[in-house]
């Protein structure tokens, strides 16, 4: 899809915000996710994520530290309030705040052609996304959710576009606890410091990287549809092989519809043994999809 828009600013439903505030804040997020929080400068934000005793992803987030001493944490909104909920159990006597801002604030989506200029709203820059040959520069920004404007557009098509094109992943309801955080190149993307100290699944997620063979990875794909019967391509929707059409090979993690060229575009958690196999969804127990076509995502992996 080409897209002559230089600037466009649209909703983001999918997205809520945490604000966590006090002066233990910062230790108080360091001893809970998977990125040195302490070593997070002001005015900046990096991806991390949380993890259960088993080294899976619960969630995953961008956070931005505007200020000393305050965090805001950019997740999904359908894992936002339990994840809140989470982090109060984890408090006990810590000198901090945590406000889930779902009623306050709508998430906004930022989309340029050039680099933003800095800004005095709460915003989280993402990385850019080279896409359809034009570098997008990428803003999440929450707004009062009454002021939002007559700018704001509600069609988010491109944004998710940009966001699975990214090639990396945002954890939803659906696809919690489903992943080592090397499962889906959590360690690639800046998501996990392996040097900062213990946290929920430090051991396994450690482990795996160091000790273990990582036997599945995230990659790009895209899924060739006939608009006359529409398949919806959905997050969590399970992917077979013709090599052993039995057991499930993959997950899908984000998916985007790109109307112009009739595709799905989406990121699928896959073994790498089936990677060059005949990989297709099943539509119904007797009717599959046509075949998925893999691509690499736009970043080299880690190797420590």
């Amino acid at each position: 899809m080409t897209n002559t828009n230089t600037s466009l600013i649209t909703v983001l439903p999918e997205w809520s915000l945490i604000k966590v505030t006090g002066q233990d804040a910062g230790a108080f997020l360091q001893n809970l996710l998977t990125n040195n929080i302490l070593n997070l400068s002001i005015s900046h934000q990096h991806l991390s994520g949380f993890c259960s005793p088993k080294g899976r992803l619960l969630a995953s987030f961008w956070v931005s530290h505007p200020k000393e001493n305050t965090y805001f944490l950019w997740i999904s909104r359908d894992i936002s309030l339990e994840f809140s909920k989470k982090l109060t159990m984890y408090r006990l006597r810590s000198k901090l705040e945590i406000s889930q801002l779902d009623e306050q604030f709508a998430i906004l989506g930022r989309i340029s052609s050039s680099p933003f200029e800095t800004a005095t709203d709460v915003f989280c820059d993402l990385p850019p996304v080279l896409y359809d040959n034009i570098q997008y520069y990428r803003r999440l920004v929450a707004q009062s959710s009454s002021h939002v404007g007559d700018e704001v557009i509600q069609d988010q098509n491109l944004w998710s576009l940009l966001e699975v094109h990214s090639g990396i992943p945002r954890i939803s309801a659906i696809t919690k606890d489903l992943f080592v955080p090397q499962m889906i190149n959590f360690e690639s993307i800046g998501g996990v410091d392996f040097q900062k100290g213990c946290y929920p699944g430090q051991e396994i997620v450690a482990r795996s990287q160091y000790l273990g063979s990582i036997k599945r990875r995230l990659k790009l794909a895209y899924l060739e549809v006939d608009t006359r019967t529409p398949f919806l391509v959905q997050p969590g929707m399970e992917v077979f092989s013709e090599n052993d059409p039995e057991q499930p090979c993959g997950v899908v993690v984000l998916s985007s519809l790109n109307i112009s060229n009739h595709r799905y575009y989406f990121q699928i958690e896959l073994k790498l043994t089936e990677i060059s196999s005949n990989l297709y969804f099943l539509i119904n127990p007797s009717k599959q999809s046509s075949y998925i076509h893999i691509f690499e995502p736009p970043y080299p992996l880690i190797t420590i």
